[in-house]
């Protein structure tokens, strides 16, 4: 899963934000602003995150300092970065809401997360707005990160779109668990090969039976999607 980093001194704003990005596909992280902002692996390894989230409680200042040294650090820099602020920081916030890609409001539910954590990842990648994808009667919106069949919105988590999409952007090809692995989750995700197999059961079983059977097992290879 991709990682998503959390900086905020909020107990509870912190655990809200960390099951609701669980839910959406990532593996959640709190990071802490003091010392350096970017942690180790256990391996000793810095592993930059697909996602940064700075969130302020009520109780807490606005977060201007920690959202100018994530905005400026050379590894972070360009990662997309979600601000989750507290009604009354917003007039002191003013660098965390020109700095951020997308704002958050406290309170916030899952739906505004999803769709704020889509815009800044298509802020920072440049994904067209409106882009869609079709086969058929399934399309994928490139910018807003939702699945439609037959003008159905169908809900996916984060992996199984990105696997998903891959595979429909690039038909007719096999690629491997492991080509997958790499081009889907990233070069550094520690999982095994199963992983893939469980997320394409996972996105055949929500497509329905009109197209699951577009996503071919190609034996002892691996899969390709047919347009």
């Amino acid at each position: 899963m991709p990682d998503a980093w959390i900086y905020t001194g909020d107990q509870a704003l912190g655990g809200d934000l960390c099951r609701l990005l669980a839910e959406l596909g990532f593996s959640p992280r709190r990071v802490s602003a003091n010392g350096s902002l970017l942690p180790t692996a256990d391996g000793g390894e810095a592993r930059r995150p697909a996602l940064v989230v700075v969130a302020a409680g009520p109780a807490e200042p606005a977060p201007d300092p920690l959202v100018t040294r994530i905005s400026e650090h050379e590894d972070l820099g360009e990662v997309p970065l979600v601000a989750a602020l507290d009604a009354a920081h917003l007039d002191a916030a003013r660098a965390t809401v020109a700095a951020a890609q997308e704002l958050l409001v406290c309170p916030f539910d899952a739906g505004e997360l999803r769709a704020r954590v889509a815009r800044a990842q298509q802020q920072v990648n440049g994904v067209e707005e409106g882009e869609v994808v079709r086969a058929g009667s399934l399309e994928l919106n490139l910018a807003t990160y939702q699945v439609r069949i037959a003008g159905q919105p169908v809900s996916f988590a984060y992996m199984e779109y990105e696997l998903l999409k891959f595979l429909l952007t690039h038909p007719n090809r096999v690629f491997s668990r492991e080509a997958l692995l790499s081009a889907v989750w990233g070069y550094d995700y520690y999982g095994g090969a199963r992983t893939v197999d469980v997320h394409i059961r996972r996105v055949r079983a929500k497509l329905g039976n009109e197209h699951a059977s577009r996503i071919k097992t190609v034996r002892s290879v691996g899969y390709r999607l047919e347009l």
